[in-house]
């Protein structure tokens, strides 16, 4: 029977009772049994069918239309516990149960239309952070995760449609591991979008209770650290994250890597702009180091870091402890350089070594005999900064 003439005998059967020229109530009552079978299985219908919207790609249009009549179509569960925004959030093309092909772009009209009828309850933002019965991950978690090249930017235009609708927020990001789910994905398209809309998260972020750099695969580490040095430069990229039980980032992925391929890759990254100044980060930090360094980065040694210090400067920044571990480097310190401020702390060499707890006045003593003009310089700074507050006293 086609679907006319189902729909003629229908209204047949509702004039006929409408008008009160059939009064049999026994026979009224079995069509109405019949129908809502009928209905409760065309909306099974059109729920299964809501798992393979990959397969057929109807318009959101109609999908919408369907989800306004039907309500529970997006609700329906197949076999695998899978709910069709879960189905549609899968990156993988093949059918799983009774599901067929990944359909990312459908993913945020079925959320905001979940959020109306409370899929998966009042904190499930619509189905995004249900749970996935198949990744054992939430549909987010899955719809960042990506496999195929063709379906990529379909993924990466729906979690920015998403967040346009405020079904994903910043916070998501570090609560969900999403940077730890994207960099699965050797092109990282999807991390680069997650990292330039919250750089925060690559300090932040978890997995395993542990700091990201800690847990991500070796082929993706590159791109890691190559984000570290470009959104965190001041701090030496991701090479000094530490983890609860204090271990650094560099001594964990330099063990992990072996040598020659992590300075390999620190090559890669750093060696063909030569502008990071990394050893004025690695010196200071991890000495144990400073032979692998400076033997693979010599040209970082005559850089400026971010505050404009040259290499000396960020050591005697550093304090007496850091610098007495590099004896050559104190011994061959040039006139010129004994007598320079630190841009930052506005200290002579003579005076860093001279505060803190590890303070050593025999250096200190050593650099004011080389040059005990740095003297009379301080003298005259302070005195003229003691001459314009009197002048500002006075002014008020």
């Amino acid at each position: 029977m086609d679907i006319s003439k189902f729909q003629s005998n229908l209204d047949f059967i509702k004039s006929l009772y409408f008008h009160e020229e059939w009064k049999d109530e026994n026979c009224r009552d079995t069509i109405l049994e019949v129908l809502e079978e009928a209905n409760k299985k065309i909306e099974n219908a059109f729920g299964k069918s809501m798992h393979r919207l990959g397969k057929y790609k109807p318009s959101e249009e109609a999908v919408e239309k369907l989800v306004k009549k039907f309500p529970s179509t997006i609700s329906y569960e197949v076999r695998c516990g899978r709910l069709p925004i879960q189905t549609a959030a899968d990156y993988d093309d093949n059918a799983v149960y009774d599901c067929a092909g990944s359909a990312p772009k459908y993913v945020p009209l079925l959320a905001k239309e979940g959020l109306k009828y409370q899929v998966g309850g009042e904190e499930a933002r619509g189905g995004l952070l249900l749970f996935d019965p198949v990744y054992e991950e939430s549909t987010l978690q899955v719809l960042c995760y990506n496999e195929s090249d063709e379906t990529e930017a379909s993924r990466l235009a729906t979690l920015k449609e998403l967040r346009k609708l405020g079904l994903f927020v910043k916070k998501d990001i570090v609560e969900h591991t999403l940077l730890y789910n994207s960099l699965c994905n050797e092109k990282h398209v999807i991390f680069d979008y997650l990292v330039e809309w919250d750089s925060n998260s690559l300090l932040t972020s978890r997995d395993e209770d542990k700091p990201l750099i800690f847990t991500v695969c070796r082929h993706t580490i590159t791109h890691l650290l190559k984000a570290g040095f470009k959104y965190h430069p001041d701090t030496g990229g991701l090479l000094f994250v530490e983890h609860d039980n204090g271990i650094r980032a560099l001594d964990f992925v330099l063990k992990a890597m072996g040598r020659e391929d992590f300075v390999g890759t620190l090559q890669n990254i750093l060696s063909p702009t030569k502008d990071y100044a990394i050893l004025h980060h690695v010196l200071p930090k991890a000495s144990k180091h400073r032979e692998i360094f400076t033997n693979k980065f010599p040209w970082a040694g005559s850089l400026k870091d971010h505050n404009g210090r040259s290499l000396h400067q960020v050591l005697l920044a550093a304090g007496p402890k850091v610098m007495n571990e590099y004896g050559l480097l104190f011994a061959t310190l040039t006139d010129e350089q004994i007598q320079e401020k630190d841009p930052i702390s506005t200290l002579f060499p003579f005076a860093a070594m001279a505060v803190g707890e590890h303070a050593d006045l025999e250096k200190c003593f050593y650099l004011l005999r080389r040059h005990p003009s740095v003297l009379d310089k301080r003298s005259r700074a302070n005195a003229s900064v003691s001459r314009r507050r009197k002048k500002q006293k006075v002014s008020k």
